[in-house]
């Protein structure tokens, strides 16, 4: 699966386990909303390829490493690119898992909790 391919839940999932959350233990409980201090996720409640501000301060630190990522798929005018514009931060999203993982996510065998990616949607 290449990185510049997902999304959604999926997407989400991969950043997550970028920035070294720890999928959440207890059930979810309705209102409940993501903590950025916990170092904990939850499907229900961690959005950042739709949320900016759970993707937004991940983006802080990463910045001009995402960038050139960004650079490099589109080339020095990405922030013009449409595609680019229809849907920005879930592209910040997928420059940031690409950051800590490369393209090609399939070949990750090192995620360290044993959760699982949730299934991708059928095509």
């Amino acid at each position: 699966m290449n990185a510049k391919r997902i999304e959604g839940t999926l997407l989400d999932f991969w950043v997550a386990k970028a920035a070294n959350l720890k999928l959440q233990e207890q059930p979810f409980v309705p209102g409940q909303r993501h903590d950025p201090d916990s170092g904990l996720w939850h499907p229900e409640t961690f959005h950042p390829s739709r949320n900016w501000t759970h993707g937004g301060p991940l983006l802080s630190g990463e910045w001009y490493a995402v960038e050139d990522i960004l650079s490099d798929w589109f080339g020095p005018d990405w922030s013009y690119v449409p595609a680019f514009r229809e849907d920005p931060l879930k592209w910040f999203m997928r420059a940031y898992v690409t950051l800590q993982y490369g393209e090609a996510l399939e070949e990750r065998d090192d995620i360290e909790d044993g959760s699982a990616p949730p299934p991708q949607p059928a095509a």
